[in-house]
């Protein structure tokens, strides 16, 4: 399961690049938001997928009343979705309003950037257990996402 989530964050990783040459039609910031709304749904999946491999398919259809027993890193990926889903907003706004003001620039783009990277290996970490890394990647996004507040503010 690891490596087709490996997979889909390099993927998700090489959109900003895209933007910033040209290929899709969008800021760089906005590249990155859309990045982050991609990777809500690899997340929002991993667990998911991973428990009905686990348990069955009927399992999967069914109304899961009941919450069994599974390997740590699926209940770790429940953890880093909801993170995700926590801090969503809070990063989305940011990025809106700067592109909405008209000031985002090339730092709030590389801010975005950092902010994406720091994100998706926060939930990678996560999800596999690196307990020492995770707190720098949420520092890190954290403070990138502060660079864009203090472009729109000043």
């Amino acid at each position: 399961m690891l490596p087709k989530l490996l997979r889909y964050s390099i993927l998700a990783l090489a959109l900003p690049l895209l933007t910033s040459y040209g290929i899709l039609a969008m800021t760089i910031d906005l590249g990155c938001l859309l990045v982050l709304a991609l990777w809500t749904l690899v997340l929002n999946h991993t667990p998911a997928i991973a428990r009905m491999r686990t348990l069955g398919v009927k399992w999967g259809m069914s109304n899961r009343e009941e919450t069994p027993m599974v390997a740590p890193w699926i209940g770790r990926a429940d953890r880093a979705q909801r993170n995700h889903l926590d801090n969503l907003p809070m990063l989305a706004i940011v990025i809106l309003i700067a592109h909405i003001t008209g000031k985002h620039d090339g730092i709030t783009a590389a801010a975005s950037v950092v902010m994406v990277v720091a994100r998706v290996s926060h939930s990678l970490v996560y999800i596999c257990g690196i307990k020492q890394l995770r707190p720098l990647f949420y520092l890190l996004s954290i403070i990138a996402m502060l660079a864009i507040v203090r472009r729109i503010v000043f």
